[in-house]
C-alpha cells in the first residue's frame, strides 16, 4: 500500500521536530514523514520527489502552494484565519493527524490498494448484557495489543465513552459508516479521519444514538467490516456487540472466536445456554464452535475509586479475566 508523504515545515525546531517524530512513530506504516526548517529544502524535496502533504507553519507563510501537493497551514489561533485548509497548531498531535486525514480525504485521492495481511476478528457478546461486557472487552483490546496492531470497534449502544476514556469526540462510527458510503472505494484517510487511540490500541468512538445504530442497515456494517479487512494494516479488529445491530449473525460468523460473557447466577446460564441452542437449531454449527463462554463472579465488579477508569479494569480482576480467556488459563469456562 502507497505510504504518503507528508512534509512538517516549521521554524521552531521543538514543535516541528516532535510533531515529526510523533507522525513517524504513530504511522510509520503509512506515512513517509519529512522536516524542513527553510523554504528552500523544501523545494529542493518537492524539485527531487514531491510530496503529497505538506503541513506548514512558522516562517512558511509566503509558501505558493502547487496543484501536486495537498498545503494545510498550521495556525498559531484556533479557527485559523479563515483558510478552507487549515489546522490549529497547539492541540494534541493525535488531533492534528485527524484533521490531516480529513483534509487528504477531502481531495478524493483515490488509493484502491489492498492488504495482504491477514486478520483476527474477535467478538465479545453477552446475551444476558453483562454490565462489564464493555471494560472486559477493552481489557481484551489491551491484551491483544501486546502482541498485535489492534482496532477496537464498540457496536453496543450508550457505551458511555467520553467520560471513561476523559475525551470529547468530533466524530464517531456513525461518522465512519456515512463517510465510507459517501467516498466509496477511498481508503486513505477514512479510516484515520476518526480513529483514536488509547494505550497500545486504536478505536472508533461509538454511536452515541442508539437507535441510529439499530437503523443502519447490514450491509453498511458488512462494508464496513470487508474495508477493515481488506485495506488497513491492523493484524487483528475486536467487535463489541451491544443487542444484535443489523447483520448480527453474519459478522459473528466472521469471527475466528466469540467471548461470551455470563454472571455466575443461573438467569444468566440459561440466557447463555438458549443463545447456543439458537444457533444449533438455525443449522449454524460452526459458529456455535467458535463460542468461549467466560463467566464473571460477583469479586470481579471493582469499585472504581478514580480516573482513569480504564486502566484499573486492565489491570484488575477484569483484566485478569480477559487475559485468562486470552491465552487459555483458568478463568474461562
Amino acid at each position: 500500500m502507497k505510504k504518503i508523504r507528508v512534509a512538517v515545515c516549521d521554524t521552531d525546531n521543538v514543535y516541528r521536530e516532535r510533531l515529526a517524530e510523533y507522525l513517524i512513530r504513530k504511522k510509520s506504516g503509512q506515512i513517509q514523514v519529512y522536516a524542513f526548517s527553510t523554504r528552500k529544502l523544501l523545494q529542493n524535496q518537492m524539485d527531487l520527489e514531491p510530496v503529497d502533504v505538506v503541513l506548514y507553519g512558522k516562517g512558511f507563510e509566503k509558501l505558493r502552494p502547487d496543484e501536486d501537493s495537498l498545503y494545510i497551514r498550521m495556525t498559531e489561533e484556533p479557527g485559523g484565519v479563515g483558510e478552507e485548509k487549515a489546522i490549529f497548531k497547539y492541540q494534541s498531535a493525535e488531533e492534528i493527524l485527524r484533521q490531516m486525514y480529513d483534509h487528504y480525504l477531502r481531495q478524493e485521492q483515490k488509493n484502491p490498494g489492498t492488504s495482504v495481511k491477514p486478520k483476527e476478528i474477535v467478538a465479545i457478546y453477552s446475551p444476558s448484557h453483562c454490565m462489564m461486557q464493555t471494560p472486559f472487552a477493552l481489557s481484551m483490546a489491551q491484551t491483544m495489543a501486546e502482541e498485535k496492531r489492534v482496532l477496537y470497534l464498540n457496536l453496543g449502544e450508550w457505551a458511555g465513552f467520553c467520560p471513561w476514556m476523559r475525551q470529547e469526540y468530533h466524530r464517531d462510527l456513525a461518522d465512519l459508516l456515512y463517510l465510507l458510503s459517501a467516498y466509496g472505494g477511498q481508503t486513505t484517510g477514512l479510516l484515520e479521519s476518526v480513529v483514536h487511540s488509547y494505550q497500545h490500541f486504536d478505536y472508533v468512538p461509538p454511536m452515541t444514538d442508539a437507535q441510529l445504530l439499530a437503523q443502519t442497515d447490514a450491509d453498511a456494517y458488512e462494508g464496513l467490516l470487508q474495508m477493515l479487512v481488506e485495506k488497513t494494516e491492523y493484524d487483528a479488529i475486536l467487535l463489541d456487540f451491544g443487542i444484535m445491530v443489523p447483520g448480527f449473525f453474519h459478522m459473528l460468523e466472521r469471527c475466528s472466536t466469540v467471548y461470551g460473557l455470563v454472571e455466575s447466577f443461573p438467569l444468566s446460564r440459561l440466557r447463555w445456554k438458549q443463545f447456543e441452542d439458537s444457533l444449533m437449531k438455525q443449522g449454524q454449527e460452526d459458529l456455535a464452535g467458535k463460542l468461549e463462554c467466560v463467566t464473571l463472579e460477583l469479586m470481579d465488579y471493582q469499585v472504581m475509586e478514580e480516573e482513569p477508569v480504564v486502566q484499573q479494569w486492565v489491570n484488575g480482576k477484569i483484566g485478569d479475566r480477559a487475559r485468562a480467556a486470552r491465552y487459555g488459563s483458568h478463568g474461562a469456562d
